[in-house]
C-alpha cells in the first residue's frame, strides 16, 4: 500500500489492478454499509418495521450479475469509470461529460453529505463534538488519505472499516436483544412501545406518527395500504439495486 506507484490513472483509480480478492470484497461491503445505514436504516426499521431489509435482499444475486456479466464487459473495454465506458460504447464525449456532472451532483448532495452529516452526529454524541468540528475532521482525514494514497489506500482503510462495522453491529445487536429480553420478546415490546411525549405546547402528534404499524413484522405488505407495498419491493427495488450494484460509480 505504501510503495505502490500512483503515477498513472490506472494506478490511482484501480490500484494497478493488483488487489487481493478479500480486500475487494470488504471494500464492496463497507461501500454499501456505512454510518448512514447504521443510523438511517436502523431508524427506519424502528419507525416502520422490518420491511426495510428488502432494500438489501437482492444484493447477493446482483453481485453475481456484476461478477458474471457486467465486470467482464468493463474489463474487456479497459475502462476505469462509467462515463468513460459510455463514451466508448456510444462514441460521444457529451454523454461522458453529462454523466460525470450528474454523478458529482448526486454524490455531493446525496451520498457524501448524508454520510458526513450522520457520521458527524454520531461523533458528536460519542465525543461531545460540535457537528461542524466533526465534519471538518472527517473531510480533512478522508481527503488526506484518499488524495495521497489513491484507491489502494481506500481499499485497505475499507478493510479496517469492515471489521469495525461487523464487530460493532454484532455487539449492538447483543446489547439490544438483552435489553428487550431476547428476540421472543421483541415483537411484543415493539408493538407496545409508545413515546412518553406526544404533545408540546399547542402541538400534538397524530397517532399514526408514533403508534407502531400492525404490519411491522411483515416484509411483503399490502399493495394499497402498505408503506412499502410488495410490488415495489419485488420489482422496483430490484431495478434500483441493479443500477446500484452494477453501474453505480460510488
Amino acid at each position: 500500500m505504501l510503495s505502490s506507484n500512483r503515477g498513472t490513472v490506472e494506478d490511482f483509480f484501480l490500484a494497478g489492478r493488483n488487489l487481493a480478492w478479500w480486500s475487494i470484497g470488504t471494500s464492496l461491503f463497507v461501500s454499501n454499509v456505512g454510518i448512514g445505514h447504521l443510523v438511517a436504516l436502523a431508524g427506519t426499521a424502528a419507525t416502520s418495521g422490518i420491511a426495510v431489509v428488502a432494500v438489501e435482499w437482492s444484493a447477493p444475486f446482483l453481485l453475481c450479475v456484476l461478477g458474471w456479466i457486467f465486470s467482464p464487459i468493463y474489463v474487456k473495454a479497459g475502462v476505469v469509470t462509467m462515463p468513460e465506458y459510455l463514451r466508448k460504447r456510444f462514441g460521444s464525449r457529451r454523454i461522458q461529460f453529462l454523466l460525470a456532472i450528474l454523478y458529482l451532483f448526486l454524490y455531493i448532495f446525496n451520498r457524501v453529505s448524508v454520510e458526513i452529516s450522520t457520521g458527524a452526529m454520531v461523533m458528536g454524541v460519542i465525543f461531545d463534538w460540535d457537528v461542524y468540528q466533526a465534519t471538518i475532521f472527517f473531510l480533512t482525514f478522508i481527503s488526506i488519505y484518499t488524495i495521497s494514497g489513491g484507491f489502494a489506500t481506500v481499499i485497505y482503510i475499507d478493510a479496517l472499516h469492515a471489521g469495525v462495522v461487523v464487530l460493532g453491529s454484532v455487539l449492538l445487536m447483543g446489547f439490544a436483544f438483552k435489553e428487550v429480553g431476547g428476540y421472543q420478546e421483541l415483537p411484543h415490546a415493539y408493538l407496545n412501545a409508545k413515546p412518553s411525549i406526544i404533545h408540546e405546547g399547542n402541538w400534538t402528534a397524530k397517532p399514526e406518527c408514533y403508534l407502531p404499524r400492525l404490519d411491522s413484522f411483515h416484509i411483503f405488505r399490502d399493495h394499497i395500504t402498505g408503506d412499502l407495498p410488495w410490488p415495489g419491493i419485488v420489482f422496483g427495488i430490484s431495478i434500483i439495486s441493479l443500477y446500484y450494484w452494477c453501474t453505480d460509480q460510488g
